[in-house]
């Protein structure tokens, strides 16, 4: 039996988790239904050999119970969280497998920030470059800011026991369709899809969408929602992992991980998710998640931007926010740019906690 967290946090990841397969956008001719758009994106996927990439999430209109905004030190975190952002630019290629994001991270209040940072990561390791952030100053030597940390991916997944995953591009996208398939053959598409103009959707015309369609989704849908992911979609996709080791391999998965989930998902009654679905129900007074994506003349789903709304109430304490999304693709399968590339002059984790050793002990 699912305790009553589980329930409330499952049934919500359940709408998220619908809404991002949908997302998998693209087009080939007008004639066609958004659902049959939308699938032939999935395919589109496979196509992807390398592009650019902007990107931001903003969290806005963020309301929380009086309870919390008089105590001090939460009402300073909710004061750098009202308005946060956090945007990337950035470049990907397949082969050889490179990619490579700048972050920007903003934050407002009493304790506004602005943190910059860098990730690259190729087959085999990630190098994230150390940020400048003046409050950690007396624990990150400034000596490190501004160069990059070396991760070998294969040494942290030896040193904890685990194999590293393999970064199989090319199976991800297949399995990515394979799963599209599934959710796209239960969803009801009068539901949840329709077909836009780009210019309806919000989609400005330097974006070059040639077709848009319109995910949406709301509290009043999320009780059909769960019945089609607990009772169609999940035991589907359970089967799609058993039949498929490579797919398994690629997750990290056993077949008695999937038989535990597939037992506890079999196990939930009808009853049960009635009552998971009140919680929810009772929990989250308000949910409205709208997503436009934009599809270019050669088919692919080069942008979307995403609204989320939701207004909250947990034992008289009610609370809302926005989450805004936005992410664009361009110069699709082009000669792209990296900005730093593979970094020659990395260090290596033992001399950032060297480093950070002799920052804290004041070099004894």
């Amino acid at each position: 039996m699912l305790s009553k967290g589980k329930r409330k946090l499952g049934f919500a990841a359940f709408a998220m988790l619908l809404v991002v397969a949908l997302m998998l956008g693209g087009c080939s001719t007008a004639s066609k239904s958004p659902k049959e758009t939308l699938m032939d994106a999935t395919g589109k996927t496979a196509e992807l050999k390398s592009y650019a990439f902007t990107g931001s999430v903003k969290l806005e209109e963020l309301n929380v119970p009086e309870e919390m905004a008089t105590d001090l030190n939460t009402s300073m975190m909710l004061g750098m969280l009202q308005n946060a952002e956090i945007s990337w630019t950035g470049a990907y290629r397949l082969d050889p497998m490179l990619t490579e994001m700048n972050m920007k991270i903003i934050t407002s209040g009493d304790m506004a920030l602005t943190i910059n940072t860098t990730m690259i990561m190729n087959q085999d390791k990630l190098w994230i470059k150390v940020p400048n952030i003046p409050m950690l100053a007396s624990f990150i030597p400034q000596s490190l800011v501004g160069k990059f940390v070396e991760f070998d991916m294969k040494e942290l997944a030896k040193e904890q026991g685990t194999e590293m995953p393999q970064l199989d591009v090319a199976k991800s996208q297949q399995f990515v369709n394979d799963v599209s398939g599934i959710v796209f053959k239960h969803i009801d598409e009068k539901t949840y899809l329709k077909s836009v103009k780009p210019k309806e959707a919000g989609i400005p015309d330097d974006a070059g969408a040639d077709k848009a369609v319109q995910v949406h989704v709301t509290r009043d849908q999320v009780e059909p929602l769960a019945q089609t992911v607990v009772k169609n979609i999940l035991p589907e996709i359970f089967d799609l992992l058993s039949k498929n080791e490579e797919y398994r391999n690629m997750l990290q998965l056993t077949q008695a991980d999937l038989d535990d989930a597939r037992k506890e998902v079999t196990q939930t009654s009808d009853e049960e998710l009635k009552k998971g679905i009140e919680e929810f129900n009772k929990t989250v007074t308000a949910l409205d998640v709208t997503s436009n994506i934009g599809i270019d003349k050669e088919g692919y789903a080069h942008y979307s931007n995403t609204l989320v709304k939701m207004e909250m109430n947990d034992n008289g304490q009610t609370g809302s926010g926005t989450l805004r999304f936005l992410s664009q693709m361009t110069n699709i399968n082009g000669d792209v740019k990296f900005e730093t590339g593979e970094p020659k002059d990395a260090v290596t984790m033992e001399q950032l906690q060297q480093a950070i050793n002799e920052q804290m002990t004041g070099g004894l």
